[in-house]
């Protein structure tokens, strides 16, 4: 059995791909947009298939790719042939947010297969024996489609060929360049602190910090740490959020916790995601929402290890910011500048977040990224509108 398995890896070296017979498929997709319902047209639907049914991970893959675009009624009938029952599929729609809009994983046709009776061969029986003696002949011969033909399987019957999948879609209103960043962000804190004992407890404070959102930086760093060997670190120029850090341990367990805090004047409210990984935040802030003026979070652990968690934006949260306020001699707001951040985000010994989009215009509410234009053109990200 062991000459067996070495016969079949020198095949795949080869020739790496399995002789099987083409069949047509169908993908029929329908788009609408998410706030009207109306079918969205002139979108591409586009369909991948591998055309070489590898055996193995030495082989190469030949994908085809196969496009169709929906019509008045938003639909688009993919039409296309396959040699696997795989296939994975994208949307791209130019006046709608469709970037995530991909098959996770692979679709499948279902079929009954019924498997090739050289996958598993007996030597020990006469017809087991004259099997393996026919695939040592193939092989030694160099009829490698010959060799490989013999592990098709006997019948696949194909119980369905189409697959009907839909999306509903936001529409892009109006991107605007912006400053956005994304979790590749080195903002590290420092972990220097002081004792003070209240109430018996030793409580640790760390150095406080202030976060520029427009740069994407700590407005001061700890000197201890590097980017890069031998460069000192960026600093941001104006705070847009405050960080207060403390820690107490009792009975071994690390309890951390501390605090977002805003200047008079600003704040940020607390949202939950659209469910849409394409857009899932907001086209503007909420002028008349209630901005709170502090954002706790949390962590808890044992040796390590975390038990409980509550950071300052969830995985499916995402906050709004209004900040850089300055007000009249009467107290009336005359500027400010307003950003978000898509959770989670999590603030310990870096500040860490998912993506973060800060507008420059001065009262300027609109919060709808144009992911082709990022102002932060040196540590930028542009993966979410």
């Amino acid at each position: 059995m062991k000459k067996y398995s070495v016969c079949i890896a020198s095949a795949i070296m080869i020739s790496g791909c399995m002789i099987v017979h083409a069949h047509t498929g169908h993908l029929v997709f329908a788009l609408f947009d998410r706030e009207t319902g109306q079918a969205i047209s002139n979108a591409t639907v586009t369909v991948t298939v591998d055309k070489c049914r590898s055996l193995s991970w030495h082989a190469s893959p030949k994908y085809e790719h196969t496009s169709a675009c929906t019509g008045t009624n938003g639909v688009a009938d993919v039409e296309f042939s396959f040699n696997s029952n795989m296939f994975s599929w994208k949307v791209d729609a130019p006046a709608h947010y469709s970037r995530r809009c991909f098959s996770i994983g692979y679709e499948h046709f279902s079929a009954t297969v019924v498997p090739s009776d050289y996958l598993n061969i007996d030597t020990n029986t006469v017809d087991g024996l004259a099997k393996y003696n026919e695939l040592v002949s193939l092989h030694n011969s160099g009829d490698i489609i010959g060799y490989l033909s013999k592990f098709e399987p006997k019948s696949v019957t194909y119980t369905e060929n189409t697959i009907y999948r839909s999306a509903s879609l936001f529409p892009k209103h109006n991107p605007q360049p912006m400053y956005a960043y994304g979790d590749n962000i080195d903002a590290y804190l420092s972990m220097k602190h002081t004792v003070e004992v209240t109430n018996g407890i030793e409580v640790a404070k760390y150095t406080p910090a202030d976060f520029d959102m427009k740069e994407g930086l700590l407005l001061s760093t700890d000197p201890n740490y590097k980017h890069i060997p031998g460069w000192n670190n960026p600093v941001g120029k104006v705070s847009d959020f405050h960080i207060e850090r403390f820690c107490v341990t009792t009975n071994g367990v690390r309890n951390f916790y501390g605090w977002i805090d805003f200047a008079p004047g600003c704040g940020a409210y607390i949202r939950k995601t659209t469910g849409d990984d394409s857009f899932p935040t907001t086209y503007e802030a909420d002028t008349n929402a209630t901005f709170l003026s502090r954002i706790p979070f949390e962590y808890h652990s044992v040796s390590g290890e975390c038990f409980r968690t509550i950071g300052a934006l969830a995985e499916d949260e995402y906050m709004v910011l209004r900040t850089r306020v300055a007000t009249n001699s009467v107290g009336v707001v005359t500027n400010c500048n307003y950003s978000k951040i898509l959770g989670p985000m999590w603030i310990e010994g870096a500040v860490q977040f998912k993506h973060m989009v800060f507008n420059p215009r001065p009262n300027d509410p609109n919060l709808e990224f144009d992911m082709e234009n990022n102002m932060a053109e040196d540590h930028g990200s542009n993966r979410y509108p």
